[in-house]
């Protein structure tokens, strides 16, 4: 009983339907059985005459008809493109993602989904524009918790996630990307055969977005709080203070997971290092280097709290 992922789907292509009030639909819908689209109009429309859903606008059954046949295209052009469609209620979706504020209702996947929920994710993030030492501790680091069983999530952007994705795909693990549009394509294009070999390599590019739906400014924010609530713990390489990667940095300090930034030696200069600077100074994050990254490990994997850690003489500053 309730809505099927497919029917979900449909629901969504109405015009001006948030992902709120799609919830609502589903719960409501709960108790019943809907088997077609027909059924799933007459019970939009009764949900409509008797008020049972609060802020669902008026609609008209062309209008439904409508979104329902732009649903079925997406559906069809979905699965011929090898993607994946779940919703919050299936159980292959990451449960990680079931939890959070503004949880989505329903992702696109390419690649092997499943193992989504058979490894704890990491996010390792930052600016697009790094130092060569950004590079190589995007490197490091990727490498490094991949060789340790985690699910290395970035955003398959140019700079920092390219470097952690390539770092992680070196070592043996597996990598998600997350991206801010629809997965017929890959931005940049660059990173085309980047997002091949994650796939191939037993990771996943993962989205909020239908198949045909390009890159929005508001999206790659959007998609932020994705990289931090299917990651355990956040790892910033580099960032300003005012960088877009500061998005995926709240949303962790919200939901009070561990956050570390990378600390480098002081004769590097850069605007992309402020943000980190900036979060260990406030001990807001853990002061990651090659000597304490064993120590966030352990922090991560015993017990999920923000870790501060004074620096010493004798840490290797990258």
């Amino acid at each position: 009983m309730g809505l099927k992922t497919e029917q979900i789907v449909k629901i969504l292509q109405i015009k001006g339907l948030e992902s709120k009030t799609a919830f609502k639909i589903c719960d409501v819908a709960n108790n019943e059985t809907i088997d077609n689209d027909y059924d799933l109009q007459n019970f939009i429309i009764g949900c409509i005459a008797n008020k049972s859903i609060y802020g669902l606008p008026e609609y008209s059954k062309t209008e439904l008809n409508i979104a329902f046949e732009q649903g079925s295209q997406i559906l069809r052009k979905s699965e011929r493109a090898g993607i994946k469609i779940l919703s919050t209620f299936d159980s292959d979706f990451p449960q990680y993602l079931k939890d959070i504020h503004n949880k989505p209702i329903i992702l696109n996947f390419k690649g092997n989904y499943k193992n989504l929920n058979n490894h704890e994710g990491i996010a390792i993030i930052g600016t697009r524009e790094p130092t060569i030492e950004g590079k190589i501790s995007g490197e490091f680091y990727g490498e490094y918790f991949g060789k340790k069983g985690y699910n290395v999530v970035s955003g398959l952007a140019k700079g920092c996630d390219t470097a952690v994705h390539l770092g992680c795909l070196k070592g043996g693990g597996m990598t998600t990307a997350i991206v801010a549009h629809g997965l017929h394509m890959v931005y940049p294009k660059e990173n085309e055969e980047l997002a091949e070999s994650i796939i191939e390599s037993g990771g996943v590019l993962l989205s909020e977005y239908f198949i045909g739906e390009g890159a929005l400014a508001n999206y790659f924010i959007e998609r932020d709080r994705l990289q931090a609530g299917l990651s355990k713990a956040t790892i910033v390489i580099q960032t300003d203070i005012k960088g877009s990667t500061m998005f995926a940095v709240n949303a962790t300090l919200d939901s009070n997971k561990p956050l570390a930034a990378v600390q480098y030696k002081p004769d590097i200069y850069s605007s992309e290092i402020r943000g980190n600077e900036m979060l260990i100074k406030t001990g807001k994050a853990f002061l990651l280097t090659s000597n304490s990254v064993n120590e966030f490990f352990k922090i991560i994997s015993d017990k999920p709290k923000t870790g501060v850690k004074t620096i010493t003489n004798n840490d290797i500053l990258v």
